[in-house]
């Protein structure tokens, strides 16, 4: 166990095998809890400000509907080439 102390304005060093071990970097966002008298950090995940927390009616309102049937792959293949041509031709200009 290291010993750490605290600064005038309640500032910590964590040590460096700490950092290294979790992969804490500068600027990593920590959570602090206090469990049963212990104090546990843990890192917040970048995907939780990314993707914050919703319901799951905001979920299914949010989805995009399609009101006719998906292509198919002879479809979507033949849309590709075709734009592909038509890309090659205006360089060809």
């Amino acid at each position: 166990m290291t010993e750490i102390t605290v600064s005038s304005k309640g500032q910590v060093v964590l040590p460096k095998e700490l950092r290294d071990k979790y992969g804490w970097r500068a600027g990593t966002k920590l959570q602090v809890a206090d469990i049963g008298g212990q104090v546990t950090l843990t890192a917040k995940s970048w995907l939780d400000e990314a993707f914050p927390p919703i319901t799951t009616e905001e979920f299914l309102s949010k989805r995009i509907r399609i009101d006719r049937p998906f292509p198919t792959d002879a479809e979507i293949d033949e849309a590709m080439m075709a734009e592909a041509r038509r890309r090659f031709d205006d360089t060809r200009r």
